[in-house]
Protein backbone atom coordinates (compact mmCIF):
# COMPACT_ATOMS: atom_id res chain seq x y z
CA UNK A 1 0.00 0.00 0.00
CA UNK A 2 1.68 3.21 -0.78
CA UNK A 3 1.57 5.59 2.11
CA UNK A 4 -0.09 8.80 2.15
CA UNK A 5 1.23 11.98 0.56
CA UNK A 6 2.11 14.15 3.75
CA UNK A 7 0.58 17.38 4.16
CA UNK A 8 2.97 19.86 2.85
CA UNK A 9 0.83 22.83 3.55
CA UNK A 10 0.10 21.88 7.12
CA UNK A 11 3.91 21.00 7.16
CA UNK A 12 4.78 24.84 6.40
CA UNK A 13 2.17 26.52 8.73
CA UNK A 14 3.93 23.99 11.22
CA UNK A 15 7.60 24.63 10.95
CA UNK A 16 7.46 28.08 9.30
CA UNK A 17 8.71 30.16 12.37
CA UNK A 18 11.20 27.94 13.32
CA UNK A 19 13.46 28.08 10.09
CA UNK A 20 15.83 30.94 9.93
CA UNK A 21 14.54 33.82 8.16
CA UNK A 22 17.79 34.08 5.99
CA UNK A 23 17.09 36.73 3.28
CA UNK A 24 14.81 38.58 5.79
CA UNK A 25 11.82 38.23 3.42
CA UNK A 26 9.15 37.56 5.89
CA UNK A 27 10.76 40.14 7.81
CA UNK A 28 10.32 42.92 4.99
CA UNK A 29 7.36 41.42 3.33
CA UNK A 30 5.07 44.52 2.48
CA UNK A 31 2.10 44.51 4.73
CA UNK A 32 0.90 48.21 4.06
CA UNK A 33 0.00 49.64 0.50
CA UNK A 34 -1.05 53.15 -0.78
CA UNK A 35 -2.16 54.61 -4.52
CA UNK A 36 -1.12 57.93 -5.38
CA UNK A 37 -1.48 59.62 -8.86
CA UNK A 38 0.85 62.26 -10.78
CA UNK A 39 -0.21 63.62 -13.96
CA UNK A 40 -2.61 61.25 -13.56
CA UNK A 41 -0.84 58.28 -13.24
CA UNK A 42 -1.40 55.94 -10.82
CA UNK A 43 1.32 54.40 -9.03
CA UNK A 44 1.06 52.16 -6.24
CA UNK A 45 3.49 52.01 -3.21
CA UNK A 46 4.12 48.97 -0.80
CA UNK A 47 6.11 48.26 1.98
CA UNK A 48 6.77 46.39 5.21
CA UNK A 49 7.04 49.90 7.18
CA UNK A 50 3.77 52.14 7.86
CA UNK A 51 5.17 55.01 8.04
CA UNK A 52 7.39 55.17 5.09
CA UNK A 53 4.66 55.31 2.84
CA UNK A 54 4.07 58.94 3.66
CA UNK A 55 6.91 59.57 1.38
CA UNK A 56 4.19 58.89 -1.60
CA UNK A 57 1.74 61.47 0.03
CA UNK A 58 5.01 64.03 -0.40
CA UNK A 59 5.38 63.00 -3.75
CA UNK A 60 1.80 63.22 -4.76
CA UNK A 61 1.18 66.63 -3.33
CA UNK A 62 4.17 68.11 -5.44
CA UNK A 63 2.72 67.12 -8.91
CA UNK A 64 -0.10 68.73 -11.11
CA UNK A 65 -3.53 66.65 -10.90
CA UNK A 66 -4.98 65.36 -14.49
CA UNK A 67 -8.09 64.53 -14.94
CA UNK A 68 -7.49 62.14 -17.80
CA UNK A 69 -6.04 59.05 -16.14
CA UNK A 70 -3.82 56.81 -17.60
CA UNK A 71 -4.58 52.97 -17.72
CA UNK A 72 -1.15 51.41 -16.79
CA UNK A 73 -0.08 51.37 -12.97
CA UNK A 74 3.48 51.80 -11.63
CA UNK A 75 5.12 50.31 -8.36
CA UNK A 76 7.13 51.45 -6.10
CA UNK A 77 8.33 49.22 -3.34
CA UNK A 78 9.94 50.32 -0.25
CA UNK A 79 11.35 47.75 2.59
CA UNK A 80 12.72 48.83 5.56
CA UNK A 81 16.13 46.97 6.58
CA UNK A 82 18.46 47.65 8.86
CA UNK A 83 21.98 45.97 8.85
CA UNK A 84 23.92 45.20 12.09
CA UNK A 85 25.02 47.55 13.83
CA UNK A 86 22.25 49.84 13.01
CA UNK A 87 23.45 52.93 10.97
CA UNK A 88 24.03 56.57 12.70
CA UNK A 89 21.38 59.03 11.98
CA UNK A 90 21.01 60.09 8.48
CA UNK A 91 22.94 63.37 7.94
CA UNK A 92 20.78 66.47 7.19
CA UNK A 93 22.31 67.28 3.86
CA UNK A 94 22.58 63.30 2.89
CA UNK A 95 21.37 64.52 -0.68
CA UNK A 96 25.56 65.34 -0.91
CA UNK A 97 26.51 61.80 -0.70
CA UNK A 98 24.33 60.13 -2.87
CA UNK A 99 25.86 58.19 -6.03
CA UNK A 100 23.89 57.25 -8.90
CA UNK A 101 24.37 54.74 -11.41
CA UNK A 102 22.43 52.95 -15.01
CA UNK A 103 22.67 51.63 -18.10
CA UNK A 104 20.17 51.22 -20.45
CA UNK A 105 16.72 50.92 -19.21
CA UNK A 106 17.77 50.91 -15.30
CA UNK A 107 19.63 53.20 -12.77
CA UNK A 108 20.06 52.96 -9.65
CA UNK A 109 20.60 55.16 -6.22
CA UNK A 110 23.24 54.25 -3.62
CA UNK A 111 22.32 56.49 -0.20
CA UNK A 112 25.72 54.91 1.29
CA UNK A 113 24.81 53.15 4.61
CA UNK A 114 21.08 54.14 4.82
CA UNK A 115 19.86 52.61 1.73
CA UNK A 116 19.81 52.14 -1.99
CA UNK A 117 17.46 51.79 -4.82
CA UNK A 118 17.32 49.88 -8.10
CA UNK A 119 14.66 51.51 -10.51
CA UNK A 120 13.52 49.51 -13.88
CA UNK A 121 12.36 52.33 -16.11
CA UNK A 122 10.70 49.98 -18.85
CA UNK A 123 8.32 48.40 -16.76
CA UNK A 124 7.93 51.05 -14.15
CA UNK A 125 8.93 49.12 -11.03
CA UNK A 126 11.56 50.44 -8.06
CA UNK A 127 13.01 48.24 -5.22
CA UNK A 128 14.15 51.05 -2.96
CA UNK A 129 15.67 49.56 0.75
CA UNK A 130 15.92 52.15 3.34
CA UNK A 131 17.33 52.08 6.75
CA UNK A 132 15.09 52.54 9.79
CA UNK A 133 15.98 55.81 10.69
CA UNK A 134 15.89 57.17 7.20
CA UNK A 135 12.48 55.92 6.98
CA UNK A 136 11.10 57.88 10.05
CA UNK A 137 11.63 60.63 7.97
CA UNK A 138 9.40 60.17 4.88
CA UNK A 139 9.75 63.99 3.82
CA UNK A 140 13.24 63.22 3.25
CA UNK A 141 12.77 59.84 1.77
CA UNK A 142 11.03 61.55 -0.90
CA UNK A 143 13.04 64.33 -1.93
CA UNK A 144 16.15 61.46 -2.09
CA UNK A 145 14.28 58.74 -4.18
CA UNK A 146 10.79 59.14 -5.35
CA UNK A 147 10.75 62.04 -7.12
CA UNK A 148 13.90 61.04 -9.05
CA UNK A 149 11.98 57.92 -9.58
CA UNK A 150 8.71 59.28 -10.58
CA UNK A 151 11.13 62.17 -12.76
CA UNK A 152 12.66 59.37 -14.72
CA UNK A 153 9.47 56.79 -14.96
CA UNK A 154 7.58 60.36 -16.54
CA UNK A 155 10.05 61.04 -18.58
CA UNK A 156 10.37 57.22 -19.96
CA UNK A 157 7.01 57.18 -20.67
CA UNK A 158 5.11 59.87 -22.48
CA UNK A 159 6.44 63.15 -20.91
CA UNK A 160 8.55 65.50 -21.73
CA UNK A 161 10.29 67.89 -18.69
CA UNK A 162 11.88 71.41 -18.94
CA UNK A 163 13.39 73.14 -16.20
CA UNK A 164 11.65 76.47 -16.30
CA UNK A 165 9.08 78.42 -14.22
CA UNK A 166 5.57 78.46 -15.57
CA UNK A 167 2.34 81.29 -13.94
CA UNK A 168 -0.71 81.52 -15.65
CA UNK A 169 -2.75 84.53 -16.27
CA UNK A 170 -6.43 84.71 -17.48
CA UNK A 171 -5.67 80.95 -19.09
CA UNK A 172 -2.62 81.91 -21.18
CA UNK A 173 0.48 80.45 -20.18
CA UNK A 174 3.84 82.78 -19.39
CA UNK A 175 7.37 80.72 -19.01
CA UNK A 176 9.91 81.81 -17.63
CA UNK A 177 13.80 80.27 -18.70
CA UNK A 178 17.35 80.94 -17.37
CA UNK A 179 20.29 80.09 -16.32
CA UNK A 180 20.96 79.52 -12.60
CA UNK A 181 20.52 82.39 -10.62
CA UNK A 182 19.27 84.79 -13.47
CA UNK A 183 16.20 85.83 -11.00
CA UNK A 184 13.92 83.29 -12.43
CA UNK A 185 12.20 82.78 -8.96
CA UNK A 186 12.36 86.56 -8.24
CA UNK A 187 10.71 87.31 -11.51
CA UNK A 188 8.53 84.76 -10.84
CA UNK A 189 7.44 85.94 -6.92
CA UNK A 190 7.11 89.76 -8.18
CA UNK A 191 4.53 88.38 -10.73
CA UNK A 192 2.76 86.05 -8.11
CA UNK A 193 2.04 89.14 -6.13
CA UNK A 194 0.34 90.93 -9.14
CA UNK A 195 -2.34 88.89 -10.38
CA UNK A 196 -0.41 85.58 -11.87
CA UNK A 197 -0.76 81.79 -9.87
CA UNK A 198 2.20 79.86 -10.59
CA UNK A 199 2.00 76.57 -12.07
CA UNK A 200 5.35 75.47 -11.41
CA UNK A 201 8.62 77.22 -10.36
CA UNK A 202 11.69 74.08 -11.61
CA UNK A 203 9.81 71.80 -13.89
CA UNK A 204 7.24 71.68 -16.24
CA UNK A 205 6.17 68.51 -17.84
CA UNK A 206 4.73 68.67 -21.52
CA UNK A 207 2.10 65.56 -22.18
CA UNK A 208 -0.51 64.86 -25.73
CA UNK A 209 -3.81 64.40 -24.94
CA UNK A 210 -6.51 64.50 -27.49
CA UNK A 211 -4.45 65.93 -30.19
CA UNK A 212 -3.30 68.99 -27.45
CA UNK A 213 -0.47 69.72 -25.89
CA UNK A 214 -0.86 69.72 -22.07
CA UNK A 215 1.11 71.47 -19.22
CA UNK A 216 2.06 70.24 -16.01
CA UNK A 217 4.23 71.37 -13.07
CA UNK A 218 6.45 70.09 -10.23
CA UNK A 219 6.67 71.28 -7.46
CA UNK A 220 3.29 72.38 -7.15
CA UNK A 221 2.84 75.93 -5.39
CA UNK A 222 6.48 76.00 -4.02
CA UNK A 223 9.03 78.81 -4.71
CA UNK A 224 12.56 78.90 -3.71
CA UNK A 225 14.14 81.88 -3.08
CA UNK A 226 18.04 83.02 -2.23
CA UNK A 227 18.46 84.26 1.23
CA UNK A 228 19.24 87.82 0.07
CA UNK A 229 15.77 88.14 -1.68
CA UNK A 230 13.62 87.02 1.33
CA UNK A 231 14.02 90.87 2.94
CA UNK A 232 12.07 91.95 -0.37
CA UNK A 233 9.30 89.56 0.61
CA UNK A 234 8.73 89.80 4.40
CA UNK A 235 5.41 87.84 4.08
CA UNK A 236 6.82 85.42 2.39
CA UNK A 237 9.63 85.32 4.65
CA UNK A 238 8.05 84.07 7.38
CA UNK A 239 6.67 81.75 6.12
CA UNK A 240 9.32 80.05 4.37
CA UNK A 241 11.89 76.80 5.08
CA UNK A 242 15.73 76.39 4.32
CA UNK A 243 16.29 73.44 2.01
CA UNK A 244 19.72 72.61 -0.26
CA UNK A 245 20.01 73.01 -3.58
CA UNK A 246 22.76 72.37 -5.45
CA UNK A 247 25.74 73.98 -3.30
CA UNK A 248 23.68 76.54 -1.93
CA UNK A 249 20.82 76.69 0.59
CA UNK A 250 17.50 78.59 -0.64
CA UNK A 251 14.61 79.12 0.95
CA UNK A 252 11.35 77.20 0.38
CA UNK A 253 8.10 78.61 0.38
CA UNK A 254 4.83 76.38 0.21
CA UNK A 255 2.00 78.98 -1.61
CA UNK A 256 -0.55 76.16 -0.65
CA UNK A 257 -0.20 77.14 3.02
CA UNK A 258 0.19 80.67 2.50
CA UNK A 259 -1.98 81.65 -0.51
CA UNK A 260 -3.62 78.78 -2.08
CA UNK A 261 -5.16 80.73 -5.07
CA UNK A 262 -1.87 81.82 -5.96
CA UNK A 263 -1.23 77.90 -7.21
CA UNK A 264 -2.43 76.03 -10.14
CA UNK A 265 -3.15 72.48 -9.14
CA UNK A 266 -4.17 71.18 -12.49
CA UNK A 267 -2.66 70.40 -15.82
CA UNK A 268 -3.88 72.78 -18.18
CA UNK A 269 -3.75 72.81 -22.42
CA UNK A 270 -1.73 75.21 -23.92
CA UNK A 271 -3.93 77.77 -26.06
CA UNK A 272 -1.49 80.53 -26.07
CA UNK A 273 2.29 80.76 -24.45
CA UNK A 274 4.14 83.57 -23.87
CA UNK A 275 7.89 82.43 -23.76
CA UNK A 276 10.37 84.49 -21.72
CA UNK A 277 14.43 83.55 -21.72
CA UNK A 278 15.74 85.85 -19.11
CA UNK A 279 18.79 88.10 -18.71
CA UNK A 280 20.32 89.87 -15.84
CA UNK A 281 21.46 93.72 -16.79
CA UNK A 282 21.69 96.38 -13.65
CA UNK A 283 19.57 98.69 -15.77
CA UNK A 284 16.55 100.48 -13.87
CA UNK A 285 14.28 99.52 -16.92
CA UNK A 286 12.81 96.16 -18.17
CA UNK A 287 13.65 95.05 -21.77
CA UNK A 288 11.50 92.76 -24.37
CA UNK A 289 12.63 91.80 -27.72
CA UNK A 290 11.96 89.13 -30.26
CA UNK A 291 13.59 85.95 -29.86
CA UNK A 292 14.27 83.11 -32.45
CA UNK A 293 13.74 79.32 -32.55
CA UNK A 294 17.57 79.00 -33.37
CA UNK A 295 18.28 80.91 -30.19
CA UNK A 296 15.88 79.12 -28.07
CA UNK A 297 17.19 75.04 -28.37
CA UNK A 298 20.26 76.02 -26.88
CA UNK A 299 18.68 76.67 -24.00
CA UNK A 300 16.22 73.65 -23.57
CA UNK A 301 18.82 70.87 -24.81
CA UNK A 302 20.73 72.19 -21.09
CA UNK A 303 17.54 72.16 -19.59
CA UNK A 304 15.42 69.30 -20.50
CA UNK A 305 15.48 65.80 -20.79
CA UNK A 306 18.22 63.93 -18.41
CA UNK A 307 17.45 60.66 -20.29
CA UNK A 308 19.80 60.31 -23.14
CA UNK A 309 18.54 57.66 -25.55
CA UNK A 310 18.50 59.03 -29.01
CA UNK A 311 14.97 57.29 -29.43
CA UNK A 312 13.47 58.93 -25.54
CA UNK A 313 15.59 62.65 -27.04
CA UNK A 314 13.57 62.00 -29.95
CA UNK A 315 9.95 62.42 -28.48
CA UNK A 316 11.42 64.76 -25.87
CA UNK A 317 11.73 67.42 -28.27
CA UNK A 318 8.92 66.13 -30.46
CA UNK A 319 6.78 67.40 -27.53
CA UNK A 320 8.68 70.46 -26.57
CA UNK A 321 8.63 71.54 -30.70
CA UNK A 322 4.53 71.51 -30.69
CA UNK A 323 4.59 73.73 -27.37
CA UNK A 324 6.82 76.18 -29.04
CA UNK A 325 4.86 75.66 -32.33
CA UNK A 326 1.57 77.91 -29.88
CA UNK A 327 4.69 80.05 -28.38
CA UNK A 328 5.60 83.51 -28.61
CA UNK A 329 9.70 84.05 -28.42
CA UNK A 330 10.85 86.77 -26.56
CA UNK A 331 14.47 87.71 -24.75
CA UNK A 332 13.15 89.53 -21.83
CA UNK A 333 16.00 91.86 -19.80
CA UNK A 334 14.93 91.83 -15.85
CA UNK A 335 15.77 95.64 -14.28
CA UNK A 336 16.28 96.28 -11.06
CA UNK A 337 13.08 98.52 -10.53
CA UNK A 338 10.25 95.79 -10.01
CA UNK A 339 7.14 98.40 -11.39
CA UNK A 340 9.45 98.24 -14.81
CA UNK A 341 9.36 94.24 -14.64
CA UNK A 342 5.50 94.33 -13.98
CA UNK A 343 5.39 96.82 -16.87
CA UNK A 344 7.08 95.04 -19.56
CA UNK A 345 5.41 91.67 -19.27
CA UNK A 346 2.33 92.69 -18.32
CA UNK A 347 2.55 94.24 -21.60
CA UNK A 348 2.09 91.08 -23.31
CA UNK A 349 -1.27 90.84 -22.71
Amino acid sequence: MTPAMPDFSELYRKYNVEMEDFWSRRANAPKYEKTIHVLGQAVIFDSNHEKVLESATFAEQMYSISTSPSDSTWRVHLTVHDSDPKPAPAPERLVDHIQYAGAGDWFSIDLREWGNCFVDMERCEAHVILASGLAENPEQVCQLSINTILNNFLTRHGYSMLHASALVKEGNILVLQAPHGTGKSTTALRLLLNGYQLLSDSQIYLGERDGEVWMGGFPVGRIKLRADMLPFFPAMAQASRAEPVRNEIKHRVDLMRVDPAAAVRQMIPIQRLEYCLLERWEKPESQMEPLSEDEVWPEIMVNSLHYDTPELWEENLRRVDRMLRKANLHRLRIGTSEEGILKTVNQLW
